[in-house]
């Protein structure tokens, strides 16, 4: 029985190697309790070797006063040989965190000096409560150590911008610190599609930081190659009412752009639908923002449906076109044909869109909804819109709109500019003693002569009341450019004469007149627009 019950116990004993693994799992288990219990008692010792100086620094942390300095400058001189044991612990990255604020110049630069030069900072910054340090030291930047710091954040960019901790001391720095050149390096990195560029965006979405600045750009590259569950992540974040705060800054509306672009026409009713609730919320705050007008603007001229367009946008914003330069800017968009195609834009994907609906129609669709809206606050409005240059280069658009479409609701408006320019008297806007009679104004004023061009241009393609007008306000210009034929070869009206030559069927009578006088105007200097002048002649 002895034998057999010695041979039962070597059969039920684990091999040696077994046990080995074992021991070590609990020897390892045992030390992290053992590390516990010795963190929670430095805890305990660190609050009662400083509980009174913690106390009045955070009393005192936002008051200006030599005590506060002072006692921040003790409290460094009794943790400075263990700032990075107290580092990762809550109490002592607080405590960290309060003599970076409250020191004075002097110790804040030795404390820098102190974090910034141990090795273990990169890895500070990864921690639960380190990179609160970090944060403070962005905002309490000390100017001399601004590139050191930087370039910290630099060779750990690649690792920091997915790491849910370093990634916000990234943000914050790159965004309130950084250089643009610093920004533009740290970009760089994360500009050209790659897997590693993939393996990013799906961390990003996986953790949550979608709203810092290289996640924005890594999001954007990423985007197009996604796949269309990641795609959808992405999606469905960034269309929601509560994150839209990302439409305040230029990376946010280049993101924004390139959503849209991969976006389905459910899809893109949501985002409009939250866009208007959103800019009711933020009314007060977006009317000073230009970028997130870029959004409006990209959405304006991307959403098929005009009509749910015209009702979730525009009707919120057309009132306030006079009052705020960049509603203004959307609607001299709308107008003026250039604006749209300015390249500069494109860098952040206006001019790219996938939408089906032809850019005429669409067009035409947005200035019929603007017209009335546009046309009763020109006529109600106290300001001479010949006498403000950026408004009278929008009127001209708006003018060539309603004589293409014969808009007859805008007849007495045309009447009044062309009365403006042949009979306004105003002795205040000249700047020397000439001649001054009725007729004057138009031949010194840039503002008016580009009203007044513009106008005569039209003639060609006027119909029915505005053609009668519009021809009878081209005989009255000639009528005074050939009166004051001098003044007019040797200032700016003499455009005035060149687009009735080119532009209407006056072309034989103005030349007629040219021709009489051409002995004397052989004389003048010869002026680009002058050698024009003598092609004709």
């Amino acid at each position: 029985m002895g034998k057999k019950r010695i041979v039962e116990e070597i059969q039920n004993e684990e091999p040696e190697e077994v046990q080995e693994v074992k021991a070590k799992v609990e020897n390892k288990k045992q030390k992290k309790i053992a590390k516990n219990e010795n963190k929670i008692t430095k805890d305990v010792d660190f609050i009662s070797f400083l509980k009174e100086d913690i106390r009045f620094l955070i009393q005192h942390r936002n008051q200006e006063n030599e005590q506060k300095q002072s006692k921040a400058e003790e409290v460094f001189k009794k943790i400075e040989g263990i700032l990075y044991q107290i580092a990762q612990t809550k109490i002592g990255g607080r405590t960290i965190q309060l003599v970076i604020k409250c020191a004075d110049p002097n110790i804040r630069q030795q404390i820098f000096s102190k974090l910034l030069n141990d090795k273990q900072f990169g890895e500070l910054l990864q921690s639960k409560y380190g990179h609160y340090i970090g944060i403070t030291m962005v905002r309490n930047m000390v100017p001399e150590f601004r590139n050191q710091f930087f370039e910290i954040l630099f060779k750990n960019a690649n690792h920091y911008v997915a790491q849910g901790d370093a990634s916000i001391v990234l943000d914050r720095f790159l965004t309130r610190e950084a250089t643009t050149q610093q920004v533009n390096k740290v970009k760089a990195l994360f500009q050209n599609h790659s897997e590693k560029i993939d393996n990013l965006a799906m961390k990003i979405i996986e953790k949550g930081i979608h709203n810092h600045l290289l996640s924005l750009q890594i999001l954007k590259v990423a985007l197009p190659n996604l796949v269309p569950e990641e795609r959808e992540k992405v999606i469905e974040y960034f269309q929601q009412l509560e994150n839209l705060d990302y439409l305040r800054h230029r990376d946010g509306i280049s993101l924004f752009c390139a959503i849209l672009n991969v976006t389905d026409k459910k899809e893109r009713k949501n985002f409009l639908k939250n866009i208007q609730t959103y800019m009711q919320q933020s009314q007060e705050h977006l009317h000073r923002n230009s970028q997130f007008y870029l959004a409006l603007q990209k959405v304006i001229f991307t959403y098929d449906d005009t009509k749910q367009v015209n009702k979730s946008i525009l009707q919120d914003i057309l009132p306030e076109w006079l009052n705020s330069i960049h509603v203004y800017k959307i609607i001299q968009s709308i107008y003026q044909p250039k604006l749209r195609d300015d390249i500069k834009f494109d860098t952040i994907g206006l001019k790219n869109t996938v939408s089906l609906k032809d850019d005429e129609i669409r067009i035409k669709e947005l200035q019929d909804y603007c017209f009335e809206s546009i046309l009763n606050s020109l006529q109600q409005s106290e300001t001479n819109i010949l006498l403000e240059s950026n408004i009278n280069q929008f009127i001209c658009y708006f003018i060539q709109y309603i004589i293409k479409y014969s808009q007859v609701q805008a007849l007495d408006f045309i009447k009044t500019q062309i009365e403006s320019l042949l009979y306004f008297r105003g002795d205040a806007i000249f700047t020397r003693e000439v001649e001054q009679n009725g007729n004057y104004w138009i031949l010194t004023q840039p503002e008016a002569q580009r009203i007044a061009k513009c106008l005569i241009q039209q003639q060609q393609i006027a119909q029915g009341e505005f053609s009668e007008i519009i021809d009878n306000y081209c005989q009255k210009i000639r009528g005074l450019l050939i009166s004051n034929l001098k003044v007019t070869l040797i200032s700016k009206a003499i455009y005035l004469l060149l687009a009735l030559i080119e532009n209407t069927n006056l072309k034989e009578q103005v030349l007629v007149e040219i021709k009489k006088n051409k002995k004397w105007i052989d004389k003048l200097e010869k002026t680009q627009s002058l050698q024009i002048l003598y092609k004709y002649v």
